[in-house]
Order: C-alpha cells, then sequence, then structure tokens
C-alpha cells in the first residue's frame, strides 16, 4: 500500500520524496485531468505509467476519481493535485477503507513544486480564463515563479510556449472536445532544458481493452 501524507506545500508525499524530486537531474511527471467520475480510466493509466513516474500532477475536476486509487501501491511517490470548478476544496484521503480510517486534507486551486530544478505550477484553469489563452496563467507563473505550468478545465490537450514559459494541458482522460481523443501526456523536465512532452491517446475496444498510442497536438509559440 502506498502511503501518502500531506505535505506545507499541499504536495502529497514525504518530506524525504519530495526533496529528492527537487534534486533529481531529470524527472518524469505524468499529468491527468477531467476525470469526472470515471475513475477506472484513471486506474488503468497509472497501472501502466504509475511505476514509471517520479511524480503524478492532477490538474482537477476528478480528484474523488483520485482519491479511490491514492492508496496503491502504483501511485507515483509525490501527488501535486488541486480542485477543479467541478470539486471541493477540501478531501476526506482514504487512509484504511477497510477500518473507515479517513484524514482530511485541503485540496487548493494552485500549487507551486519543483522537479529537477524546474519551478512548476499546476491549477485547473477556471480561475485564469483559459478559454480565452495562457495570459492570466502566464501572470500567476510570474507571480510564483513557475516555468512550467499544467492546467485543465478546457478538455482540449495543448502545449505552448510564450515568453520563456511552457504551458500544458493533457487534456480530458474521459470527456474530450474539438475532436480530440481522451488524453493525458508523459513530460521529462530537467532545469533550464525545455521540457519534453509526449501526449498519449486513450483507445478502448471489446477485444483489448485500454490502449495508449502517442499523438501530437500541435505545439504553438506565440
Amino acid at each position: 500500500m502506498n502511503t501518502l501524507n500531506q505535505h506545507k506545500l499541499y504536495l502529497l508525499g514525504s518530506d524525504e520524496k519530495i526533496s529528492e524530486l527537487s534534486n533529481k537531474e531529470s524527472a518524469v511527471i505524468l499529468a491527468v485531468s477531467d476525470s469526472h467520475g470515471r475513475p477506472e480510466i484513471l486506474k488503468t493509466i497509472l497501472k501502466e505509467f504509475g511505476p514509471k513516474a517520479d511524480a503524478l500532477v492532477f490538474c482537477g475536476d476528478g480528484i474523488e476519481d483520485l482519491n479511490k486509487i491514492l492508496n496503491e501501491d502504483f501511485i507515483p511517490p509525490v501527488v501535486a493535485l488541486v480542485h477543479g470548478n467541478g470539486d471541493e476544496s477540501t478531501m476526506k484521503l482514504i487512509v484504511n477503507k477497510a477500518y473507515d480510517i479517513y484524514s482530511e486534507i485541503k485540496v487548493p486551486a494552485a500549487v507551486n513544486f519543483n522537479a529537477a530544478g524546474t519551478n512548476i505550477l499546476v491549477t485547473h484553469g477556471h480561475m485564469f480564463g483559459v478559454y480565452y489563452g495562457t495570459a492570466g496563467l502566464e501572470n500567476h507563473a510570474k507571480e510564483t515563479g513557475a516555468s512550467l505550468v499544467f492546467y485543465g478545465h478546457s478538455h482540449i490537450a495543448d502545449i505552448s510556449e510564450q515568453s520563456g514559459f511552457t504551458f500544458i494541458n493533457p487534456g480530458s482522460c474521459s470527456l474530450p472536445r474539438q475532436g480530440l481523443p481522451p488524453s493525458f501526456a508523459v513530460i521529462k523536465t530537467a532545469g533550464s532544458k525545455r521540457p519534453e512532452c509526449t501526449f498519449y491517446e486513450i483507445k478502448v475496444s471489446l477485444s483489448e481493452g485500454f490502449k495508449f498510442v502517442p499523438f501530437s497536438p500541435a505545439l504553438r509559440r506565440w
């Protein structure tokens, strides 16, 4: 069983693992968002990609889906999660379901952390007008010193670069929009180097079950 405690930065994970993440030469981040009541999709993604990741970023709208599996062994050692417009700002973290033991934690609107020397901002996006662009996110990133920003809300997988900032929306793993497939993203970051991002389409069939296939939303530079 994977036991996660809430850190003072609102991350889930031990002080040791959070410090290790910051000091790595490079780090792999699994980014997922907007599951909207489909915990089985989250579980399948995390069983496949969680053991290979140093951290999980969840960009909101589905925190209770994530809560159902947070104590599983395939969850990465550090978790950054934020609430979306469809979530509560607190969550009863399941410590031991068999004995009905829970720990109430705060789920913030935004969280900052460091992975391999890269300062990262995570937010859902509904408070920053992401339907109209990333200007609001950029302003908040400047205030917090982040160069890499993860967000959700639009249900549109996207990566863009502007003024030295990288903005990544992993898309919705259950309810995508604009003709895009259900998706998530895996990111490798290393200090000041440009993050390497791979988006994965989620395919489901009766014969093969879930399959994860890389695909490429267009990179936008402003």
